[in-house]
């Protein structure tokens, strides 16, 4: 494909849609998860507490955080919005990954990729979004 100048067929078997609403939905969790004052910072100092206390208090930020990733209102809400994650992935890295691996292909195979996935512009126009 990259002999015929084919950088859309590049693309096409490059987008694995499957493996692409897995990375979405992992952004969205690990940004409910992370983008969170932890429950277990209201716990006494660790020196204090037994293990199992510290396994359960995490166990249940835990839970909090993947419930409110799949859109269940759990009344906790975190510093960020995990679909504003989500849609950062989904509208601007994955779409800017592919263009850099279809670059990457045509230059592998000593040929320069077609205008739109050069360097200085990607498919994505980021401006418009």
């Amino acid at each position: 494909m990259v002999d015929a100048g084919d950088a859309d067929g590049v693309m096409r078997l490059l987008t694995n849609e499957k493996v692409e609403k897995k990375v979405l939905r992992r952004a969205r969790l690990k940004a409910a998860t992370y983008g969170r004052e932890p429950l277990m910072a209201e716990l006494p100092p660790i020196e204090t507490q037994e293990a199992t206390s510290i396994v359960a208090a995490a166990a249940a930020s835990a839970v909090v955080a993947a419930l409110e990733a799949l859109g269940q209102d759990t009344g906790h809400k975190g510093k960020v919005d995990p679909s504003v994650i989500e849609s950062v992935y989904e509208r601007i890295i994955i779409p800017m990954t592919k263009d850099v691996e279809v670059a990457y292909l045509f230059r592998r195979c000593g040929r320069e990729p077609p205008p739109q996935y050069a360097p200085d512009r990607m498919s994505v126009d980021v401006n418009q979004l």
